[in-house]
C-alpha cells in the first residue's frame, strides 16, 4: 500500500485502503464546511445567509463523525488526512466571488461528493459505509436549498445559464483532475475495488465502470433538473 496510514503491521491491505478511502472522504468533508461557511456573505439575503450557515454547521459535524471514525481505525489519523490536502486544497482554491458562484458549488460540488461516497460505500466495510452515506449522502435538505438559489439565480435569464454552465465545467473538471491524482498517488481505490469484484463475481473493471455510471447519471439528472443538460 501507498503511504500506509494503518495501526500496525499486522492490518491487511484492504484495512489500509480503507483508512485511506475515509481520510480522503474525511479532509474533502472539511473543505465542504469550510466552502458552505466561506459562501455565507456571498447569500442573497439575510434569511438565506442563516439558513446556509445552518447547514454549514451541520456540514461540520458530519466532519466530527467521519474524524472520529477515523481516529477509531488508525493511531496516525492527522498523517492520513495530512496526505490529501493537496488534492482537496487544489479542488476548493478557486473560491466563488459572487451567489450564483458560490450555488453552483453548493448545487453541484457537494452532490457530486455525496454520488461518490454512496457509490463506494459497498466497497468498505458495513459500519464505515453506514457512516458514509449517513454523514456525506444524506443531505437532502442541503442540496434542496441550493438547488432552489441556484434556479433563483438561473432566471435571471441567458447570461445566469451561461455562468452556471463555465462554473460547472470547471468545477468537473477539476473534480476529475483530483480524482485521477488521488488514483496516482495511492492504491487503495484499486484494492477496494478488487476485493468488492471478488465478492460480486465480476471484475474491477466493471465496479469502476458501474461507479462512474452512477456518478455521472446522478449528475446528468441535476443538470436536467436545473435546465442546464446541454453543457455536453
Amino acid at each position: 500500500m501507498t503511504q500506509p496510514g494503518g495501526r500496525s503491521e499486522g492490518e491487511s491491505a484492504t484495512d489500509l485502503a480503507v483508512v485511506e478511502l475515509l481520510g480522503a472522504l474525511a479532509y474533502g468533508q472539511l473543505r465542504a464546511f469550510v466552502a458552505a461557511a466561506s459562501a455565507v456573505p456571498l447569500a442573497s439575503d439575510v434569511e438565506c445567509a442563516q439558513e446556509l450557515a445552518g447547514h454549514a454547521a451541520r456540514e461540520h459535524e458530519r466532519w466530527l463523525l467521519l474524524r472520529a471514525r477515523l481516529d477509531d481505525l488508525t493511531d496516525l489519523p492527522s498523517s492520513v488526512l495530512e496526505r490529501q490536502r493537496p488534492t482537496f486544497d487544489a479542488f476548493f482554491a478557486a473560491r466563488p466571488d459572487d451567489w450564483l458562484n458560490a450555488t453552483v458549488a453548493l448545487a453541484v460540488g457537494l452532490p457530486m461528493a455525496a454520488d461518490f461516497a454512496r457509490a463506494v460505500a459497498p466497497t468498505v466495510d458495513a459500519e464505515t459505509g453506514r457512516l458514509l452515506v449517513e454523514t456525506l449522502a444524506d443531505r437532502d435538505a442541503f442540496e434542496a436549498f441550493a438547488m432552489t438559489e441556484l434556479r433563483a439565480q438561473l432566471d435571471a435569464g441567458p447570461k445566469a445559464h451561461e455562468t452556471a454552465r463555465r462554473a460547472v465545467a470547471e468545477l468537473v473538471g477539476r473534480a476529475l483532475t483530483g480524482f485521477q491524482g488521488a488514483l496516482g498517488e495511492t492504491d487503495a481505490l484499486r484494492v477496494l475495488f478488487d476485493e468488492h469484484a471478488q465478492h460480486q463475481g465480476t471484475t474491477p473493471e466493471s465496479v469502476v465502470k458501474h461507479l462512474a455510471l452512477e456518478v455521472l447519471e446522478a449528475h446528468r439528472r441535476r443538470m436536467l433538473a436545473l435546465g442546464l443538460d446541454d453543457l455536453e
